[in-house]
């Protein structure tokens, strides 16, 4: 179980990052198809983006705490 929250928690980080560098990238795969013209990601949707990547990173840092405290204490 504890293996599980250490792997999960390094894979939500691994993702957070991801986010963080690569803002505009999720939207372009998944909304700039519904515009017309050549169209960029307001600057909320990647204000957002950076919310999330950094929420991402402290919950999988918090994942891996609680995981490495299980494995060494219970």
């Amino acid at each position: 179980m504890n293996m599980y929250l250490i792997i999960f928690g390094l894979i939500l980080i691994g993702g957070g990052i991801m986010t963080r560098r690569n803002l505009g990238r999720g939207w372009r795969s998944s909304e700039s198809w519904k515009t017309v013209e050549e169209a960029e990601p307001s600057e909320s949707y990647l204000e957002l983006q950076k919310v999330r990547g950094f929420l991402a990173i402290v919950l999988g840092s918090i994942f891996i705490v609680i995981g490495l405290f299980m494995l060494l204490f219970l």
